[in-house]
């Protein structure tokens, strides 16, 4: 009997110290992946910081190749404030309630800054047209050629006698709505002057709205109607606007397209450089991390090539219903995304390219097929993610699109008339 008590001693306490060696063991692995996470996500930002940099040795190189002649030419456009006689900008007269929205964006599209660019090459001189805040270029040959503009209007323009918005109008073949507005007659119409002024100005428009972002943005942030405030997720999460489980659902949508959404400058980040910004908190960094794998490529633990989201579904790398949502979003904001290329890949190009299965197809364009596992934050209703941008507003300035909620009922002493309009 005390043989077996000494034995059953002993068992016991190899038992406890195998349990605790496995409590070690997994802690390691947990503390590995999340290495190993991290470091996948600088490989990520020094690859993409290697595709700019050579982006620029090749300009470079192109330009060290080419004689070129550049003639800035710029249109600024200002506004003269009544009472002191100083100079604004269409924001800062927009902003001081001296013009309106309309006529805010009508006077950024007649602002601009071009430059003409002449490279003299074996053919002759080739001249384009720059305009420095798209980036857009117009070519003044192909203009010439296909008879947008005369050879008279070139000449004018070259003299001075055409002003350069109206002369890159002609040579993009662009036509502008209310081209024919004046300054004054925008100042005429002014909302100082209009006895509605004097009402509460709403920061979303009922008008048509100007889109600023491409369709590559998914829900950005949210709108509060109550307030007429906009936050990003974790601020909306905080004020008790969303629910946690729709605010996890969003930021995945975020990480899964490109990154964590800054309201204010439109820039996008990665899930660790987000967390230093405070941008989002540790609560969800785990699903984000997995959801931003569908951006930056499912790594084969066999080949170590970077797959994207369909195909680590088709090689078993991943569950399908793991990949659905993020499968989803890609496709509801422009596009699948492929880690190895630039740009979206609509849905019947993938088919083509193995990217995704044909029944994994099917399933993407069949709304019936989406969990609606996010809750409007006016009506409580279960809505999936494309009922959710339907319900969206677009913010008039960046065009982000903001989810409404409302704080009716919700107490705080942090509201006031004086809120900014941004919160982190």
């Amino acid at each position: 009997a005390l043989f077996l008590k000494e034995q059953t001693k002993l068992l016991s306490q190899r038992t406890e110290s195998d349990r605790q060696k496995k409590i070690q063991f997994g802690q390691e692995v947990s503390r590995l992946e999340s290495d190993i996470l991290m470091e996948k996500d600088n490989i990520y930002e020094k690859e993409r910081t290697i595709r700019e940099l050579q982006s620029r040795i090749n300009r470079e190189e192109l330009n060290n190749e080419t004689q070129m002649r550049e003639t800035n030419l710029s249109t600024k456009i200002s506004i003269l404030d009544p009472e002191t006689g100083k100079d604004m900008s269409p924001y800062e007269a927009y902003k001081r309630g001296m013009i309106d929205r309309c006529q805010y964006i009508h006077l950024q599209e007649l602002e601009c800054d071009w430059e003409e660019i002449t490279t003299l090459g074996s053919k002759g001189d080739v001249s384009v047209l720059l305009d420095k805040k798209s980036g857009k270029q117009y070519s003044i040959d192909d203009a010439l050629q296909f008879k947008r503009i005369t050879k008279e209007e070139y000449q004018l323009y070259k003299e001075g006698k055409i002003p350069i918005s109206e002369f890159a109008l002609l040579v993009a073949g662009e036509t502008k709505q209310n081209t024919s507005l004046s300054l004054g007659a925008i100042i005429s119409n002014s909302p100082i002057s209009s006895p509605v002024f004097q009402q509460k100005q709403s920061f979303f428009s009922s008008g048509p709205q100007m889109a600023f972002c491409d369709d590559t943005f998914p829900i950005a942030g949210v709108y509060d109607t109550t307030y007429d405030n906009k936050y990003n997720i974790k601020s909306a999460l905080s004020k008790k606007l969303v629910d946690p489980m729709t605010a996890q659902k969003l930021l995945e949508a975020q990480a899964a397209t490109g990154g964590i959404v800054d309201l204010i400058s439109r820039d996008r980040y990665s899930v660790h450089k987000a967390l230093d910004k405070g941008l989002i908190d540790n609560t969800y960094i785990q699903r984000l991390l997995n959801a931003q794998k569908a951006f930056t490529g499912i790594e084969d633990p066999v080949t170590k090539r970077r797959l994207a989201v369909g195909e680590a579904v088709q090689k078993g790398w991943i569950t399908q219903d793991n990949a659905f949502p993020y499968l989803q979003v890609q496709h509801l904001t422009g596009g699948l995304i492929d880690p190895k290329k630039t740009g979206r890949i609509p849905i019947s190009e993938a088919i083509q390219t193995g990217l995704i299965s044909s029944d994994l197809a099917t399933l993407l364009q069949d709304e019936s097929s989406y969990e609606k596992d996010l809750v409007d934050p006016i009506t409580k209703e279960k809505i999936h993610y494309k009922e959710a941008m339907a319900h969206c507003q677009k913010d008039p300035l960046s065009g982000l699109l903001l989810l409404p909620a409302t704080s009716e009922g919700y107490q705080s002493a942090i509201h006031s008339a004086v809120l900014p309009r941004f919160r982190h």
